[in-house]
């Protein structure tokens, strides 16, 4: 569950990444660009899936301790996204692999 959550958050802080003005992209999909041309709608999916991950972070946690730990995941999720996304490290084979072997160690190890 928590791998889930986890990858909401990015997926938010990415979308959110992609409708800056003031980053210059060089290698953007073409989904990517016909959605971000739309800024307001792009902004409101971004919302709608932080708001669904911190109704997974306060259902996990409980009400204070959810609430507040959201607010470390997104910090760290737009650390990430900041840091990483302009040498392309983010690319979305990579973020699947990830996320698969995560989420297999959470289900059959923990």
């Amino acid at each position: 569950m928590y791998t889930s959550l986890l990858l909401i958050i990015l997926m938010a802080c990415l979308l959110f990444y992609h409708t800056s003005k003031k980053v210059k992209f060089k290698n953007r999909s073409t989904w990517l660009e016909k959605l971000c041309a739309q800024k307001t709608f792009a902004r409101i999916i971004s919302i709608v899936l932080f708001l669904l991950a911190g109704y997974m972070s306060m259902y996990l946690q409980g009400a204070g301790a959810g609430f507040f730990a959201l607010f470390a995941y997104v910090m760290a999720m737009m650390s990430l996204v900041i840091l990483l996304r302009p040498y392309t490290y983010l690319k979305w084979q990579h973020i699947l692999g990830l996320y698969l072997i995560c989420l297999f160690f959470e289900i059959f190890i923990f």
